[in-house]
């Protein structure tokens, strides 16, 4: 697995060169930012720090992928124990369905490095915990309402099953097509297509920002696939959990994204607004007018 990522400084200077930035002056020195020692605990001071040519945030969200996956498997073996040795399948959907999220992101992992996580968050306590403590059990939260479910409270049908598998797929067919888009602009920028020739690279002239494809269909179309993907996972749960809270429960996976992304986007447009300039990044959002979800927002 990767675990080596070239840093820098500041947030903006780690995604644009001074001759691409409209006002080099808004460039700052992380550590001429006058910040409480609680504020540099919580949010870090240093962007990739290295240990034995390890890159300690990478390893971080390795450790939480793989307790992640550990925590899913628990929750099947617990279930296999209390329905002796039969599973729904509910929980088979659900652990497929996120069995592959998790592969696919490690498999996958040189082209998270262009993402918001890995570039945009420096090393501090907020990453480490995320990493190690939220991820790896407040994502699998859907599954907490299947461990207990026994033939009683019924299962999902194979063709609601393959629904739901369906709305996940779809879901990271949007994030993962729109990932590898900007992965193969950002590592080849002289390719004039994507997809074998079926989408082509076009950017606001003069600027690097992306205007087809994926991103001509919204300035963040990839936050819609991760949500879509939360609630087919949630799903399940949602469906035949034993209770009404137990139900609920894992709507809170799909609603945690919704206020993370959107929080998210606002920070993003503003650094690119700084990075490309009001004319250019106008330019965008009147050919891209829709910010996550195409039609709606």
């Amino acid at each position: 697995t990767l675990l080596f990522f070239n840093g820098g400084k500041e947030k903006y200077a780690r995604c644009v060169t001074i001759d691409q930035l409209k006002d080099a002056s808004t460039i700052q020195d992380a550590d001429t930012l006058k910040r409480s020692w609680i504020t540099t605990f919580f949010l870090g001071q240093v962007w990739n720090p290295r240990y034995f040519g390890i890159d300690i945030k990478m390893l971080l969200y390795l450790l939480g992928a793989v307790a992640l996956q550990l925590n899913i498997l628990s929750c099947v073996i617990t279930h296999l124990q209390i329905n002796n040795g039969h599973a729904s399948n509910a929980i088979i959907t659900y652990t497929i369905c996120f069995t592959w999220f998790v592969f696919e992101y490690l498999m996958g992992e040189e082209v998270h490095l262009y993402t918001y996580d890995l570039f945009a968050e420096k090393m501090g306590f907020k990453l480490a915990w995320g990493c190690l403590v939220f991820y790896p059990f407040f994502y699998p939260i859907g599954a907490y309402s299947l461990v207990n479910n026994t033939a009683q409270y019924g299962d999902i049908s194979v063709s609601l099953s393959l629904c739901i598998v369906g709305v996940f797929v779809s879901g990271w067919v949007i994030t993962r097509g729109a990932n590898m888009q900007k992965f193969a602009y950002r590592t080849n920028p002289t390719q004039k297509t994507f997809l074998f020739g079926l989408i082509p690279q076009t950017t606001i002239p003069g600027t690097r920002i992306l205007c087809s494809g994926w991103w001509g269909v919204a300035r963040h179309f990839n936050y819609s696939g991760e949500i879509i993907q939360a609630l087919a996972l949630s799903l399940p749960g949602l469906i035949i959990g034993p209770t009404i809270w137990q139900r609920c429960l894992p709507l809170l996976y799909p609603v945690y994204y919704i206020v993370l992304f959107v929080s998210r986007q606002m920070d993003d447009d503003e650094v690119c607004r700084r990075k490309y300039g009001d004319v250019c990044w106008d330019q965008y959002t009147k050919m891209v007018p829709y910010r996550i979800l195409p039609g709606v927002w």
